[in-house]
């Protein structure tokens, strides 16, 4: 069966108060979700206009530059970022890789609020604590999908080889889509670790292959 993917933007009218600009930093990185791509270019006018020094976030996957994907856990430059759009879907990626403030504009409510350093400290203890786990653990699942974009067998057969060197029992769990309440039906996996959309460790506890890396593997 044949996808087709067809973009949805928002045509209604930018308003970013110019009180808020004020509250943020001076380097910022900008990105926003697909939805507010034609509302971009204005928002980058806009904080330059007050002095801002503003670079557009470029995606490993979205051709677009300013696009945001929720597989996008990527380092970025600047003092903070600066995500357009409603939702934490999207900008609480960015928070996985960086230890910088995340401001998020709803352009529908038109408030602005930030992912501070204590939600990144929540998701890092979280990541920390499995980590710990999979050292003293034997049974270790690594879980890949077919999907493109998100394959990384590769990758997933060298973390593969590098735990069972280290003694670990290991199992692949390859499929199309990652149905995760169904991952529950193999409680003999110790610890799981994740190579297909990063955005899975919101929702299951698992580790990413870059976790692993931090701890020797």
């Amino acid at each position: 069966m044949k996808n087709v993917f067809i973009e949805t933007r928002y045509s209604g009218k930018l308003d970013f108060p110019l009180e808020l600009v004020d509250k943020l930093p001076n380097k910022l990185m900008l990105g926003c979700s697909v939805q507010f791509l034609d509302q971009l270019a204005e928002l980058k006018e806009l904080l330059e206009s007050s002095s801002k020094k503003i670079t557009l976030f470029q995606s490993q996957h979205a051709r677009t530059p300013g696009q945001v994907l929720g597989c996008d856990l990527i380092k970025f430059d600047g003092d903070a970022f600066l995500y357009l759009g409603d939702g934490l879907f999207h900008p609480s990626a960015l928070g996985y890789d960086n230890d910088k403030p995340v401001f998020i504009y709803n352009p529908f409510t038109k408030q602005l609020t930030e992912l501070d350093k204590g939600y990144w400290a929540r998701v890092k203890k979280r990541k920390q604590a499995l980590q710990a786990k999979l050292l003293t653990s034997t049974n270790v699942g690594i879980l890949v999908t077919r999907k493109p974009g998100q394959n990384q067998s590769q990758a997933a057969e060298i973390v593969r080889e590098k735990l069972e060197a280290k003694g670990k029992k290991v199992f692949v769990f390859l499929a199309d889509e990652i149905n995760t309440q169904k991952l529950e039906d193999f409680n003999f996996i110790d610890v799981w670790v994740n190579s297909a959309c990063p955005r899975i460790v919101e929702d299951f506890p698992c580790l990413n292959l870059g976790d692993l890396s931090e701890i020797g593997f």
